[in-house]
């Protein structure tokens, strides 16, 4: 369970994050498999060693990835093109073999982000080329097991282009014009026309008292929020994008100087605490925000947030590193103290 959204200033500049809300420990902070989280940064004209076949890199990348792989769940490259990755249940796989008889790319899902991000320039050339790529059923392997999440796939570039990429033609993909929220399933058609269910919506309270018949109805607290009465406030994903669409919509517009605050301040509503989402009585380990990362697309910055602290790690995209490095996200709960 996942969101992302898309901020514009009215400097036109471009901030976009996501929630990586997941039931595997990320940081060493849950028994099992750990994805051993950490930012990378990837330099351009690399060979990038895929489990399926290497390629080599043409646009150096900055991103949240799982240490010593090839699986980015996010991240931004040279030219300023976001993306990440979210769950998709209806996303579909095909056997290499099949998708090459058809004269078709095969890409593994799980570094479907990490492809993009190191061979496209800007939204465009996705655009163009989406068609030749479809997702191999071929598992990741991942300390010795076989790691598969069934994915759907944003990318927005610096002019406020965006597309939503599902793989669920036998591994090849819809795609979709990208409205600034997303979240997990259903398929994105689904949830731009529940959107219209919410149309009553807005940011205006109810401040006057109505007379029903003989009634006289005051508002609590001269009406403050009324407007937004009957958002779905829980965490699943169709309710996430309702309130993700209509928040972001509702906003004041804010300077660029105030772009990672006000990102950070819409997702608040969005994380979700530890303990609220147990797929089943008898797991005990839950579905949850593990991090949240903001971009600030302008100045191709990272900010990452994890669950277990409330310190936010930065890094700026270098674009003169020449091997793959990778940098601790801070985990503590360091804090200004005042005297």
């Amino acid at each position: 369970m996942c969101t992302n959204i898309t901020l514009t200033s009215t400097n036109k500049d471009i901030f976009f994050g996501r929630t990586m809300d997941l039931n595997m420990s990320m940081f060493g902070e849950d028994s099992g498999i750990d994805l051993n989280v950490k930012l990378v940064s990837i330099p351009k004209n690399i060979t990038i060693e895929s489990q399926l076949k290497p390629w080599k890199s043409k646009y150096s990348v900055l991103g949240v990835c799982s240490k010593d792989t090839t699986i980015l769940y996010d991240g931004i490259n040279e030219y300023g093109l976001t993306g990440d990755c979210q769950v998709l249940v209806e996303a579909t796989r095909s056997k290499t073999t099949e998708i090459e008889a058809k004269g078709k790319i095969p890409v593994m899902g799980e570094e479907f982000v990490t492809f993009v991000l190191t061979n496209f320039k800007n939204i465009q050339e996705i655009r163009n080329s989406y068609v030749d790529f479809m997702l191999t059923d071929q598992p990741f392997m991942y300390e010795g097991a076989p790691l598969q999440f069934p994915l759907h796939y944003t990318f927005i570039d610096t002019t406020g282009d965006g597309i939503v990429l599902e793989p669920v033609m036998s591994g090849g993909f819809k795609l979709y014009d990208y409205i600034d929220v997303m979240t997990n399933s259903p398929e994105y058609d689904y949830h731009t026309v529940n959107i219209r269910n919410y149309i009553g919506l807005e940011n205006v309270g109810v401040s006057e008292k109505k007379i029903n018949n003989t009634t006289t109805l005051q508002p609590i607290e001269n009406g403050t929020g009324y407007g937004l009465l009957g958002i779905p406030g829980d965490y699943t994903s169709p309710s996430r994008f309702i309130r993700s669409f209509y928040y972001k919509n509702m906003l004041d517009t804010f300077e660029s100087d105030k772009g990672i605050n006000t990102l950070y301040s819409i997702f608040r509503p969005l994380i979700v605490p530890r303990g609220l989402e147990h797929a089943n009585k008898e797991e005990k380990i839950t579905d949850y925000t593990r991090y949240w990362s903001g971009y600030d697309v302008t100045n191709r910055t990272v900010y990452i947030q994890t669950g277990e602290g409330l310190a936010i790690t930065s890094k700026e995209l270098d674009n003169s590193s020449t091997e793959i490095t990778y940098s601790e996200i801070k985990l503590d709960n360091y804090i200004y103290k005042t005297h």
